[in-house]
C-alpha cells in the first residue's frame, strides 16, 4: 500500500494524512510553470537524505527537552486532528501498525522541522503530555492575553482495545507506556546542505499524491529568516486584505505569495526576468534572506504605495479580469477570483506614482484598463495564457505601464477618448445601447461610441456621442 492510500484514512487502523484540507481559492490562475529550474550540475551533489527509524520517546525528547525538533513550524497549519482520530492514531500504535513516513528537514542551526506528519507527531507528543495541544486559533487567543484551557487527552472510543477507552497516557500499565515509548516511526531527513532549489523540488515531490502543500508553503519552510517573516507581516496589510476579501489569512498562503511576487518584480524588474516564476521567485527569496532593515521599509513603503493607488482606482475589483459580455447577455462583469498576472502589473506601475497622480486620472485609468482587457488580444492573451513565459511577462507589463503613463501625462487639450464624466453624463441620461437597444446594466458595461467617426474629424463631445455596450461596439467593430 502507498503512503497516499495509507494517509487516505481507508485502513481500520491507520492515521488519516495530515495535509487533509478545504482551500478557498483565492486567485484565478496558475503560472503554467512545470519546467526545470534553472540550476548548475553542482547544485545535485549535495543532496543528502538520512532515514530510519525513530523512537517516540527519542523524538519526544529531540522536541521537549533538546529543543531540536520542531514539529510545528510556522508554515504548518495547526493542530486539526479531533479526539477520534488521535485515538485512532495511539491504538495503532499500541497494535503495532505500521505509520506512513515521516518526512522533516534539516535548517541552518541544526533543527528539524516537520515537513509531513505533523499531525501524527502532535499527537503522539501530547498523548505524552496529557494534553490536546491548543489549535493556532486558540494560540491567537492565548497570545492576546485571553484564557485558554488545555483539554485533557484521554482516549475515546477504540474499536479493538476497548479497556484503555477514557485512559491518559500517565494511567495505563508500564507495559502499555512501553510500547509507545519504544514504538518506531520511520523519519526521512533532508540535510541542511542540499541546494535549497533542490529542496524546494524535493518537498513538491514527496507532497505529490496527497494534498500537496503549495509552493509558498513550501519557500516558507526553506527560505525561513528574516524575509519570511516580513512577507507574511506585510500580507495582514487592512487594505490589501480588503481587495482580497480575507481576513487574516488566505489558504495555503496565497496572500503571502502575492505580496513575494510584488517585492520580486518591484526589486528586480520586469525587464530582468528570464526564467520561469517558480525558479524566480525563489532566487529573491533566497537571496533575500536575511533582509536588512533599511530595505523592508522601503519593500514595505513601496507596497503601501501601490496596495493604496490600487484601491483608489478598483476598489475590491483590483486585480480581477472583467468580462465584456456575450451576444445572448452583452453587460459585462467582473471575475470573482484574484488574476496573479494582473496583479503583479498592477501593483508594480502603481508602486511608482504618487497618489496625487492617480487620484486625478483613476477614472480614465479605470476606464483604459477595462478596454485592454477587452480589445487588446495580445494583453489578454498575456494574462490568462502561459503567464510565467518571459514573453507574456514582458508584453503585460508593458503595455500597461504605456497605457498608464499616456494617460497621466496626456495634455488636456489633445482628446481621442471621452471622459468618465461624460460617459457617467449619458449613462444618468438613457442608459440604452445604441446598437442593441437593450438596457445597459451598469455604467462600466458601456462605453461611448463617436457618432461621427474621430478619423474622418468627428469631435469627442457628448453631442457626437452615443452609448454603446462595450461588447457590442465591439462585435460590430469600433469605429
Amino acid at each position: 500500500m502507498s503512503t497516499a492510500e495509507q494517509e487516505s484514512g481507508q485502513e481500520t487502523m491507520l492515521a488519516p494524512t495530515d495535509l487533509e484540507q478545504s482551500d478557498t481559492v483565492l486567485v484565478e490562475n496558475e503560472d503554467d510553470d512545470d519546467s526545470s529550474l534553472k540550476l548548475p550540475k553542482s547544485a545535485f551533489t549535495p543532496i543528502n537524505f538520512s532515514s530510519g527509524g525513530r523512537r517516540v520517546i527519542d523524538l519526544y525528547r529531540a522536541y521537549k527537552v533538546d529543543k531540536e525538533l520542531d514539529p510545528r513550524p510556522s508554515f504548518q497549519r495547526g493542530y486539526v486532528w479531533d479526539k477520534n482520530r488521535a485515538t485512532k492514531l495511539i491504538e495503532s500504535i499500541l497494535l503495532h501498525v505500521p505509520l506512513p513516513l515521516v518526512y522533516t528537514a534539516e535548517e541552518d542551526n541544526g533543527v528539524e522541522v516537520v515537513i509531513d506528519g505533523q499531525q501524527r507527531l502532535t499527537t503522539c507528543f501530547s498523548f505524552i503530555d496529557g494534553y490536546f495541544p491548543l489549535s493556532k486559533k486558540d494560540e491567537e487567543r492565548k497570545a492576546r492575553g485571553e484564557t485558554v484551557k488545555n483539554r485533557p487527552f484521554r482516549l475515546g472510543k477504540m474499536k479493538i482495545l476497548s479497556h484503555l477507552e477514557g485512559k491518559s497516557y500517565e494511567e495505563m500499565e508500564s507495559d502499555e507506556k512501553k510500547t509507545i515509548n519504544n514504538f518506531n516511526i520511520h523519519i526521512i531527513k533532508i540535510s541542511k546542505y542540499s541546494h535549497p532549489d533542490v529542496k524546494f523540488e524535493i518537498f513538491e515531490r514527496l507532497n505529490t499524491g496527497s494534498a500537496s502543500l503549495s509552493d509558498q508553503e513550501i519557500r516558507n519552510c526553506i527560505y525561513r529568516g528574516t524575509y519570511n517573516n516580513f512577507i507574511s507581516e506585510i500580507a495582514n496589510n487592512a487594505t490589501f486584505q480588503t481587495i482580497l476579501g480575507i481576513k487574516n489569512s488566505a489558504a495555503r498562503m496565497q496572500d503571502v505569495e502575492l505580496v513575494l511576487r510584488f517585492m520580486a518584480f518591484n526589486e528586480v524588474s520586469y525587464i530582468n526576468y528570464d526564467q520561469k516564476m517558480r525558479g524566480f521567485l525563489n532566487t529573491h527569496m533566497r537571496e533575500n534572506r536575511s533582509l536588512s532593515q533599511e530595505k523592508q521599509e522601503r519593500y514595505k513603503r513601496d507596497f503601501i504605495t501601490a496596495i493604496e493607488n490600487t484601491f483608489s482606482v478598483f476598489g475590491e475589483q483590483a486585480f480581477r479580469r472583467y468580462s465584456p459580455g456575450s451576444s445572448k447577455n452583452p453587460n459585462g462583469r467582473w471575475e470573482s477570483a484574484v488574476n496573479k498576472a494582473l496583479f503583479d502589473i498592477i501593483m508594480f506601475w502603481f508602486a511608482r506614482y504618487e497618489k496625487r497622480q492617480i487620484i486625478h486620472a483613476r477614472d480614465a485609468i479605470r476606464e483604459r484598463f477595462i478596454e485592454l482587457s477587452v480589445s487588446d488580444q495580445d494583453f489578454i492573451d498575456a494574462v490568462t495564457l502561459g503567464t510565467a513565459d518571459p514573453g507574456r511577462v514582458r508584453t503585460r507589463f508593458k503595455k500597461w505601464g504605456d497605457a498608464l503613463e499616456a494617460i497621466i501625462e496626456i495634455p488636456q487639450d489633445e482628446r481621442r477618448l471621452f471622459s468618465f464624466e461624460e460617459k457617467r453624463s449619458l449613462f444618468q441620461k438613457d442608459p440604452i445601447c445604441a446598437i442593441c437597444n437593450q438596457q445597459i446594466s451598469h455604467i462600466e458595461d458601456c462605453e461611448i461610441d463617436h457618432i461621427k467617426p474621430y478619423s474622418q474629424g468627428g469631435s469627442t463631445s457628448t453631442e457626437n456621442g452615443r452609448l454603446t455596450h462595450r461588447y457590442c461596439n465591439r462585435a460590430r467593430g469600433a469605429r
